[in-house]
């Protein structure tokens, strides 16, 4: 009889732990209709802010524009006496650049907070110490000019970097707007930035908050995945807050800036 009640007890025990567990596991509820509504809401109302905000980041004028271009910038012979004579001598192979990175004479150029580096194939991704901070620094000051228009944070992109003599021949055979004879990419003092190229960063702060965790993540998804397409959208906007970052920095003696006319990119050359 003992043995029986301590059976059916360990029985009962069994079939109350399974009913916990299967209660445990069973999925939240849906949000109320209200929350879902909600959050919809703010959702519409964020994205029509940013697009206002979008709106008020003026797109270069053609005075900001023709600034960065020839004739009124520098020409193309100021980034080549530049880089040669600040920059480490023309990189004329993968040995070069490995004794380079062994003095720090070159650093390696990958994207950060700043930046992207797009796949790279006609140059390989290392610049001058020089070039990595005025980088950075033109990253800061673009997405703190972001920021004074209530924007999210963007990145730029980067397309070329420095060339071997050979690259720059191959480059050229695509690209009439390539160099010919030696280019001021040798020396590790000037990349290309993509004037049209521009990737969401996303930040904790653009979060929407929401109470579900399945909501949330379907609103927030949306909120990135439009933030991105605005990169696009709003390309030209952002192409006019980098004009303006850029002609700032070639006013102060920091950079030389080329606008180019058959590759939308912006060719510059660190000074310092």
């Amino acid at each position: 009889m003992q043995k029986a009640l301590f059976l059916v007890f360990g029985c009962a025990l069994g079939l109350a732990a399974g009913w916990l567990l299967f209660f445990s596991e069973s999925p939240p509820p849906p949000p109320s209709p209200l929350e879902t509504t909600e959050a919809l809401e703010n959702l519409e109302v964020r994205l029509q802010s940013t697009r206002a905000s979008f709106e008020r980041l003026q797109p270069p004028t053609a005075d900001e524009e023709n600034a960065l271009r020839r004739p009124r910038t520098f020409s193309y012979s100021d980034h080549l006496e530049t880089a040669d004579t600040l920059g480490v001598d023309p990189v004329t192979g993968e040995a070069d650049i490995n004794r380079y990175l062994r003095f720090g004479e070159l650093v390696p150029l990958v994207e950060n907070e700043f930046y992207t580096v797009m796949t790279l194939e006609h140059s390989a991704p290392f610049v001058t110490p020089a070039l990595k901070a005025l980088l950075d620094e033109i990253g800061r000051r673009f997405q703190a000019g972001l920021a004074e228009h209530n924007l999210p944070v963007y990145r730029f992109t980067i397309s070329s970097a420095t060339r071997t003599a050979e690259l720059q021949s191959d480059l050229r055979i695509g690209n009439r707007n390539a160099a010919s004879g030696t280019s001021s990419h040798e020396f590790g003092m000037s990349v290309d930035i993509v004037n049209f190229r521009y990737a969401y960063a996303q930040s904790e702060t653009d979060l929407i908050e929401v109470s579900d965790p399945v909501l949330s993540e379907r609103i927030n998804d949306q909120l990135e995945e439009t933030y991105r397409a605005y990169g696009g959208l709003y390309w030209d906007h952002l192409f006019g807050q980098m004009t303006r970052v850029l002609g700032a920095l070639q006013r102060e003696d920091r950079v030389l800036v080329l606008l180019e006319a058959e590759q939308p990119v912006f060719h510059i050359t660190v000074t310092q």
